[in-house]
């Protein structure tokens, strides 16, 4: 049936089995009119309605929907719950039940969406019983509490995420005491719904069979007061049959009726879409799962008027939908649970407790610093105490600093970051690096009077470390009270392509490839794939938030298990959390800190050399001129394309440049046109100008042009005589989703301030007011970017100075960064590190730095693993291998795992090579303790070895990289007979000159910002290239500039800047580059 046929029906209702019988055998059961058409404007069918209905006016009879799925029912409803509810608003609906399944994973965003347009909700849940649906509607806030506890408790005694053990119907009917309604429809009565095709007469025998037992364990369970029977409005033939019978359990049981059209679409628009995820969750095409599909796709949202011009015969049932939601609809305005109370020690309290802290820690973390600013920090500490005492945040600090002690204590590496660098307080308890006093950062960008929630405080570790500090807050406060923050996964257009086209029918060749663009998805799979864009496709996790309650979290939310082994979750994103009051606590993993941590080691264990990195001082020319060549590879926050290519024009010289670097190359920045004058401002090639004299104290930093947000916050205290709270009020006002409202009174507020502060008035101040908004859309905190800088310089510093250690540190941290393990090997070979490669005799799991050389590790070999990795390491120990056999016995390997190891040369100490060590291998797998004696095969005949080719590309494929040298060494000769140049010839190339180069391929990067132009990464053995391919010529070159693995490119050089690029205008492969190549990493 094609999805725009039209269901009929005759005088206002669907038509039934037996009329459609009927009617097939010629039959006169009358005028069949589309059902859409009734209610909308039909005099008779108005006028019969008003007369049914008792005198309700045109508008028909009230109605609430008490069954409907949004799109947080995964993989089933079509529309958002925001779409629903202005919907409801718009028909004028009495109010809307949207409920989830196993879950309340979208009642925030119902609950926000209802506030906005005034409409009455319900919340209620589908429970999974087994292969039946128990649905429940909550009869206000203790009935949505009592089914989240309910919901937790089943997803936890799973064990494991997507499983649900609920209790037996009593229990959880003892458990919602009174606090729910039980609604008796097609998916709990399960084979009624199966057998309501059956005629009439064979009814009885159905009843006799005890197959409307259903109703009578819920009435049992529940009480016959709980329990309310659905009638559906689904436009299908059954309904009339299905009404019949339910109606008759209904009067049988004393038990009240609702219609319901359980509509899965707020529009009818968006039902196809609806039909599509249908048979998804069915693992079938649309075509497949045609005949279990509604025959429009499904329900959408309608009024009263239109469900009682096709069902007149059910105005009583529509009614009651009004009397339950009456009884049931509440404001999801839940009491958030607060922070638990921190244990302090006996006579103090959690404010005293801290100041004591505070002050203590202080005296240290101040001890190198000038009078003045001693002096200062001490009046700035008192200040935030005073605020911090005064909204009541205490134990937030000392459940913060908490945390960042345990990592102290257990030797994790980690830094506050954000806004939090603002404050004296976190600097002197260790939270932070970053001392705000020297660096005129402004405490109120991070915590004001006027705050009307607890700050934000993120807390990067080190990435490897993170799961320790995870499990100890749910050790620290208890399973029940701390949980992760969720992260709601939305389809993008990869995976909107792949399952539009599933949905369509295609085969999964296809589908990968109209999702990786190997391929052009025909139109109709274009248009699915618009329609699943955005829509939440499941739950995930946050990248490190987690909410820690004084109680339950269940009693705002229900909590499941993440995938991740030990992780619980909450069914809400931390915009949800934000709005119902949970505090959040960001754990953040940084790939950096593990790499720093790893090359700190390596360094004492090495070198004796032990550094505190944050008593560095960022000053070091040496560095600083590194930079400025932009040698940054591996380098934190300054490695990309774009970063790389503005080190040499900003030329950095001090730890503010830095600071500067980080904030700039962002995509605010970039849309918003503050990079190019910057630089040419910091290279005088522009004059430092400003829009006002007032400007000059909050721009002088960075030249006139806006780059932080406390630069606005310091322009509307110098322009406008804001306080700080103001200004406070200001950024969060312009930077968020804006109130009308709320931007006037701002407005109003700044242009008097501008008049009474500075006598600023007219075009001037309209000026000021058009530019502090535009800024607001991309101004970064500097508080944000000062942390992150200290990291830079760190990194930078540890490249310079110990480049074996940093390389093998960035080698151990993997994956991570910009770069490929191949590509940092390369760097560092090019850095004069020697790179010695994986050994039997010497290596250990991973990467380490003996002698100022790399020795590789066995993590990098393909297939081993780590387990047997640590095997072998521990078996060395006690003596050292002799044979491929005595590893096989010592390690307990497999033949798998020993010709891993073989293809990556690790035997070559032993005087075997790979096709010899390949050869031992299989006859290892003969010689194990549990294989009888005298069983060992033939000697290995006479191999021969390989060539210099298949050696690099054996270690490519076998382990990911090429310790001995570059794949474009072996290449380079016949490069240069065919007048290809090399990347370190690129600098003395006159700009503007057409010219050839050749590499592999290490990025293709598509930012947002750059209108749809592509950069490629390409490297050689002399380095890196940074090559533009424009929209055009990515069309031209669409599948080899997707897919090849290596390019020889001709293009354009532009070096004017001292950032060499190439424009490029073609693009061929690179004969064998397939084989020399590790692949790329793609960024958009």
């Amino acid at each position: 049936m094609d999805f725009e046929q039209r269901p009929l029906g005759i005088n206002g209702r669907g038509v039934s089995w037996r009329e459609i019988n009927d009617l097939l055998s010629g039959k006169n059961i009358g005028p069949l009119v589309p059902i859409e058409h009734l209610g909308k404007g039909d005099k008779t069918t108005s006028s019969t309605h008003k007369r049914a209905s008792g005198g309700a006016d045109a508008r028909g009879p009230r109605f609430a929907e008490l069954h409907a799925y949004s799109s947080y029912c995964f993989m089933k409803g079509a529309s958002s719950p925001e779409e629903f509810i202005e919907q409801a608003s718009i028909l004028g609906l009495e109010a809307i039940a949207l409920i989830d399944i196993d879950g309340f994973y979208g009642a925030a965003r119902t609950a926000e969406a209802a506030a906005e347009f005034g409409v009455n909700t319900v919340y209620g849940v589908e429970l999974t019983l087994g292969s039946a649906t128990l649905t429940l509607l909550c009869r206000g806030v203790e009935g949505y509490r009592a089914l989240s506890h309910i919901i937790t408790d089943a997803h936890m005694a799973g064990g494991e995420k997507g499983v649900t053990r609920y209790p037996p119907l009593d229990e959880i009917a003892a458990r919602c005491h009174n606090t729910v309604f039980a609604v008796a429809c097609e998916q709990w009565l399960g084979p009624v719904a199966a057998d309501i095709k059956l005629s009439a007469e064979q009814d009885s025998a159905i009843a006799r069979a005890g197959q409307h037992s259903g109703i009578a364990a819920l009435v049992e369970a529940f009480g016959k007061d709980a329990v309310v029977v659905q009638l559906p409005a689904r436009m299908l033939p059954e309904d009339a049959d299905l009404h019949l019978q339910l109606r008759r359990q209904a009067h049988q049981w004393g038990l009240r009726m609702f219609l319901s059209g359980r509509p899965q679409a707020a529009l009818k628009e968006h039902t196809h879409l609806a039909a599509a995820k249908n048979s998804l969750a069915r693992r079938e095409s649309l075509e497949q799962a045609h005949g279990q599909l509604h025959p429009m796709g499904a329900t959408w949202l309608v009024d009263g008027a239109t469900l009682a011009a096709r069902h007149p015969d059910c105005i009583d049932a529509i009614a009651t939908t009004v009397e339950l939601a009456a009884q049931c609809a509440f404001e999801l305005e839940l009491v958030a649970p607060q922070l638990p109370p921190f244990n302090t020690p006996e006579g103090f309290d959690e404010y005293s407790w801290l100041e004591k802290l505070t002050l203590e820690r202080m005296t240290a973390r101040y001890a190198s610093r000038t009078a003045d600013i001693r002096a200062a920090a001490h009046t700035q500490v008192q200040h935030e105490l005073r605020i911090i005492r005064q909204l009541a945040f205490p134990g937030y600090f000392l459940i913060v600093c908490d945390l960042v002690d345990f990592c102290r204590d257990n030797n994790i590496l980690c830094q506050g970051r954000g806004s939090a660098a603002n404050s004296a307080v976190c600097f002197s308890l260790g939270i932070t690096n970053v001392e705000p006093i020297s660096n005129g950062l402004l405490f109120e960008r991070f915590l004001s009077p006027d705050r009307d929630g607890p700050p934000d405080i993120d807390i990067d570790i080190e990435s490897g470390r993170r799961e320790e500090v995870i499990q100890y807050a749910y050790r620290r406060y208890g399973r029940d009270n701390a949980a992760q923050v969720a992260n709601v996964m939305t389809y993008r257009r990869k995976g909107a392509i792949r399952d539009a086209a599933r949905a369509l029918g295609y085969p999964q060749g296809a589908c990968d490839a109209f999702s990786a663009g190997r391929a052009e998805p025909p139109h109709r799979v274009e248009e699915l794939a618009e329609q699943f864009l955005n829509h939440p496709r499941h739950l995930g996790i946050h990248s490190g938030g987690m909410v820690i309650c004084d109680r339950p979290i269940a009693e705002v939310v229900p909590c499941e298990w993440a995938r991740k082994k030990d992780r619980s979750v909450v069914q809400w994103d931390k915009d949800d959390c934000a709005w119902a009051g949970l505090v959040k606590f960001d754990l953040l993993g940084l790939g950096m800190l593990e790499a720093l941590h790893h090359t700190l080691d390596l360094i004492a264990q090495h070198r004796g050399d032990h550094i505190n990195l944050w008593e560095l001082d960022c000053a070091d020319p040496k560095v600083y001129d590194m930079l400025s060549r932009a040698d940054a590879v591996g380098v934190f926050q300054v490695e990309s394309r774009a970063q790389m290519a503005t080190l040499p024009r900003l030329k950095p010289r001090v730890f503010f440049d830095l600071v500067v670097e980080v904030a700039l190359i962002r995509p605010g920045p970039i849309q918003g046109g503050s990079v190019h004058p910057y630089i040419r401002r910091r290279n005088g090639l522009e004059e430092v100008t400003y829009d006002h004299p007032c400007l000059e104290p909050a721009l002088e930093k960075t030249l006139g042009i806006p780059l932080f947000q406390e630069q606005l916050m310091q322009i509307a205290k110098d322009a406008a005589g804001f306080s700080g709270a103001e200004a406070d009020s200001l950024r969060r006002a312009m930077g968020s989703k804006r109130s009308p409202e709320k931007m006037a009174r701002l407005k109003k507020r700044f242009y008097q301030g501008l008049e009474s502060t500075q006598g600023i008035t007219g075009d001037t101040a309209d000026l000021l007011w058009t530019k502090m908004v535009a800024f607001a859309a991309y101004g970064f905190p500097e508080s944000h970017s000062q942390s992150f800088a200290s990291l830079v310089y760190f990194s930078a510093w540890l490249k310079y100075y110990y480049p074996a250690e940093f390389c093998a540190g960035l080698l151990r941290a993997q994956p991570m960064g910009f770069y490929s393990p191949q590509s940092l090997i390369a760097d560092a070979r090019r850095h004069a590190v020697t790179i010695l490669p994986i050994d039997i005799a010497t290596s250990d799991t991973s990467a380490d730095s003996p002698n100022g050389a790399i020795r590789l590790g066995f993590d990098l070999v393909k297939g081993l693993g780590e387990k047997a990795a640590e095997r072998i390491v521990a078996a060395r120990a006690q003596a050292p291998f002799v044979s491929v056999a005595d590893v096989a016995r010592r390690a307990d390997l497999n033949v798998a795992q020993l010709e891993a190891l073989s293809r990556a040369g690790a035997f070559d100490s032993l005087n075997l090579s790979r096709r010899q060590a390949l050869w031992e291998s299989g006859v290892a797998a003969t010689e194990k303790d549990t294989m009888l004696p005298g069983l060992r095969a033939i000697e290995a005949p006479s191999l021969p070895g390989m060539n210099a080719f298949e050696l690099l590309a054996t270690d490519i494929s076998s382990t990911g990289v090429s310790p001995t040298q570059q794949p474009m060494e072996l290449l380079r000769e016949r490069l240069q007979d065919a007048g290809i140049l090399a990347a370190a010839d690129l600098p003395a190339v006159a700009d503007g000159t057409r010219v050839r180069i050749a590499g592999i391929v290490t990025h293709r990067q598509r930012p947002q910002t750059a209108q749809g132009t592509i950069f490629f990464g390409v490297e050689d053995e002399t380095g890196l290239m940074n090559v533009v391919v424009t929209p055009g010529l990515w069309e031209h070159y669409k599948v080899l500039a997707r897919t090849a693995k290596a390019l020889i490119i001709r293009g354009v050089v532009r070096n004017a800047s001292g950032a060499v690029t190439i424009t490029a205008d073609k693009l061929e492969p690179l004969p064998v580059g397939q084989w020399l190549s590790t692949g790329s990493r793609d960024f958009r």
